[in-house]
């Protein structure tokens, strides 16, 4: 990583020529250094020989395609962090690269403003200091093992440590141990919903505040919820910076601090 903490070297790597040239010069002009690369075999030079705080890499490239790039970059230089871009893209191959450690899954087009502040974003997370949230321990419960595992990867890189679970029972066995701030729950899961769940964490360890995942919210499921001690309910999947915003707030009102303000 470079030192100058104002300079963000960006390499950018795609094979539609016209295209690069657009992003790179719109990047460059939002105050980027923007090197260009039309392969992936460029791109892994230019690696080699220099720094770059961050890497936007398209999937599907002729030769190696963006996946393959990705691993042998993030082989070279581990913690760069990588942004993918496709035309292409399904949640299943997203699901599949983010496990890996792909930052962000960005669909082209895609809109510059939007880039630049992921962009922005990936390198102030890799150069921050992760002393704020490493010490916010997490229980993520979902019967969904795919986004659970991205869900885990993802607040771990923001420096959260977090423990994953994919039924209700084993969160339970988990949490007695009483070794969490926060836990985030599904609400609808095939052996134990997330409301049942809910109450067996409170009565089981009072001090844990629990966030409620769901994919479908209602009125009455959240008065319920809120009733039997939920710190608050997200609509799944969640903004990442919303419930990192709220793991923060949660984990204060757990050790009985005065929480930030919401996001």
């Amino acid at each position: 990583m470079t030192s100058d903490p104002e300079l963000i070297r960006l390499l950018i790597v795609d094979d539609d020529i016209d295209l690069l040239d657009v992003t790179a010069r719109a990047l460059s002009r939002q105050g980027f250094d923007v090197t260009a690369a039309e392969d992936g075999a460029h791109a892994i030079e230019l690696v080699r020989e220099r720094p770059f705080d961050v890497v936007v890499l398209d999937v599907r490239m002729p030769g190696m395609n963006g996946e393959e790039v990705f691993r042998v970059i993030k082989r070279i230089v581990p913690n760069v962090p990588v942004i993918m871009l496709t035309g292409h893209g399904t949640v299943q191959q997203a699901f599949k690269i983010s496990r890996e450690g792909v930052f962000e899954y960005l669909t082209k087009p895609c809109d510059v403003d939007k880039l630049v502040k992921v962009a922005r974003r990936a390198v102030h997370e890799t150069r921050a200091e992760p002393a704020a949230t490493d010490s916010v321990r997490v229980l993520l419960v979902d019967d969904d093992v795919e986004f659970t595992e991205t869900l885990s990867m993802t607040l771990t890189r923001r420096g959260f440590n977090v423990v994953a679970k994919t039924c209700g029972a084993d969160a339970l066995a988990a949490i007695g141990d009483g070794a969490f701030d926060v836990a985030v729950v599904d609400l609808v899961m095939p052996d134990m919903d997330g409301l049942e769940l809910l109450k067996r964490m409170k009565r089981s360890q009072p001090g844990v505040e629990v966030l409620m995942l769901t994919g479908h919210p209602s009125v009455r499921q959240a008065i319920e919820g809120l009733a039997d001690g939920a710190f608050d309910f997200l609509v799944k999947p969640p903004s990442i910076d919303t419930l990192v915003a709220q793991l923060r707030r949660a984990s204060a009102a757990s050790r009985g601090r005065e929480p930030p303000p919401p996001p």
